[in-house]
């Protein structure tokens, strides 16, 4: 199997629970071939079935959600969300890219298009055998056009954190900061903007499905709305070694949050 870790497109679960000391899927007391290369195909004692000689994988996984909120504009609207995004894994490394297209109607009037794009570099070291640690840092490209003036590059700096508690049960959290760079309009004015989340994940004893729940609140990068805060509950399923579904199921608990949200998403890794 593969080592999959998927971020959200705003979905934050992890698809290993086990304590996992080379990342390879199997756990360490019945793993028999230690310290496998991250990108190598591996059978259920940890021993390689295929090698990639550039120890370089790829994922790519297609997105769709729905939303009573267009998170752009802040403003309430059914909104239907795309996305494509592709990720590189090299040793310890990983390089994303997120793409996204939104059709929103608050039943006057419609808008639709791209959304802002992201490009994230991220770091993942394990400092003990229970704990996996992810550092990253992007930039926000200015996809999104409209009347408010942000057509500013944002940046972004992230810490993950994944434990282990056992072999069916692991913790997660996780903080961010954006660094706003757009200019105030009459219509938006713009301010830096912190969030965090928390939670906890359950592997069933096969390995291929996950169960998670979370607790997510985000500032707001106009200065006007309050803080976003939302449940979230996600699943993640491993059809195959290379292909992968799941989704999740979002409750607000903010007036700034969608009451409701949807998402779903398929993910190939070769």
């Amino acid at each position: 199997m593969y080592r999959l870790l998927l971020p959200l497109v705003c979905i934050a679960t992890s698809s290993h629970a086990y304590i996992d000391s080379d990342f390879d899927g199997v756990e360490d007391v019945y793993d028999l071939c230690p310290q496998t290369p991250f990108s190598d195909l591996v059978d259920h004692q940890g021993c390689v079935v295929k090698s990639i000689g550039s120890k370089t994988s790829y994922n790519l996984i297609a997105g769709i959600g729905y939303s009573q909120i267009n998170y752009a504009s802040q403003e309430p609207s059914d909104t239907l969300s795309t996305s494509l995004q592709a990720d590189v894994y090299a040793g310890n490394w990983r390089f994303q890219a997120i793409a996204s297209h939104f059709q929103s109607d608050n039943g006057i009037e419609s808008e639709s298009g791209l959304e802002d794009t992201t490009m994230n570099i991220m770091y993942q070291f394990a400092p003990t055998e229970k704990l996996t640690v992810t550092t990253g840092i992007g930039l926000i490209l200015p996809t999104y056009k409209s009347t408010y003036n942000n057509e500013a590059t944002d940046s972004t700096t992230s810490i993950n954190l994944y434990y282990t508690l056992n072999n069916r049960f692991s913790l997660f959290a996780g903080a961010h900061y954006t660094w706003v760079n757009d200019r105030d309009v009459p219509q938006a004015r713009y301010q830096n903007a912190s969030g965090f989340h928390t939670g906890v994940e359950y592997t069933q004893l096969n390995g291929k499905s996950a169960f998670s729940a979370a607790y997510y609140q985000n500032e707001s990068i106009y200065t006007s709305t309050q803080t976003i805060k939302y449940l979230n509950f996600g699943y993640a399923y491993t059809i195959i070694p290379h292909w992968n579904i799941g989704g999740y199921y979002g409750h607000g608990l903010s007036d700034s949050a969608s009451d409701q949200s949807i998402a779903a998403y398929i993910g190939y890794l070769f």
